[in-house]
């Protein structure tokens, strides 16, 4: 009985051994190419060094920067090197509401609004900036305060022409030209509720295409034989012949 125990014992091991070697897995690794974002819905901002306004600190974007309202369809676009100081709310409002906290998305928005300052959008300019905040996650009793030091202290701030300002993140020392003429107006398009935005901004569309600058390629050398040249190859001495 143990050996016939120890037989059929000795005929599983086999077929195991047998199926394992009947059966082989491969590991497959497919590489995946993570997908490239045209234009980040979230806004890069790089502090500039040494540089301030009224005693805050000074930020440019690396990258445009869309939003969409949806309560007027305008789509905003701020464009790349633009200099915020997220600080649109007044000095008594930021108590409150901290002009680099969670703020600062929406913060951007309104203060390439303002700096455009399109005469009589004061107002909606203003309210953008309250549904940004909510949007962005901003609690209601935060983005009022700051609406509301806006409404109260953001008046004298609309429209500056020192607002217009654009620095390259990489040339800081440097000032940069405005890269395009100040716009009449901060939208640069109306989609009714907003509705194809994200597939918009998927495509890769940009408001402000980044210009290249053109590259440089020589003429093409050209030469030329004449009948003169096929003589002279049949002298002794003629080009081509070994001296």
């Amino acid at each position: 009985m143990a050996r016939r125990s120890t037989t059929l014992l000795a005929l599983a091991a086999v077929s195991v051994l047998a199926a394992g070697c009947a059966s082989t897995h491969e590991t497959v690794y497919v590489p995946v190419v993570a997908p490239i974002t045209p234009s980040s819905l979230t806004p890069q901002p790089v502090v500039l060094f040494n540089q301030t306004k009224s005693g805050r600190k000074l930020f440019t974007l690396d990258a445009e920067f869309p939003y969409c309202d949806v309560a007027t369809g305008k789509v905003i676009v701020v464009p790349r090197w633009y200099v915020t100081d997220f600080a649109s709310v007044p000095w008594y409002g930021q108590g409150f509401v901290d002009p680099q906290g969670p703020t600062a998305r929406a913060a951007i928005i309104h203060d390439w609004l303002y700096a455009i300052g399109e005469p009589g959008k004061r107002d909606e300019a203003d309210a953008i900036f309250l549904r940004a905040m909510l949007r962005y996650g901003v609690p209601p009793f935060q983005a009022n305060i700051a609406y509301q030091a806006v409404r109260a202290g953001g008046e004298k701030g609309y429209g500056l022409a020192g607002d217009w300002w654009f620095i390259d993140p990489k040339r800081q020392e440097l000032r940069q030209p405005a890269p395009f003429a100040k716009p009449r107006t901060g939208a640069v398009r109306v989609l009714p509720k907003c509705q194809g935005f994200g597939a918009l901004i998927q495509t890769g569309w940009r408001a402000y295409p980044i210009k290249t600058a053109p590259v440089f390629a020589p003429p093409p050398v050209i030469v030329t034989r004449t009948p003169l040249d096929q003589v002279k190859e049949k002298l002794p001495w003629g080009d081509g012949k070994k001296k």
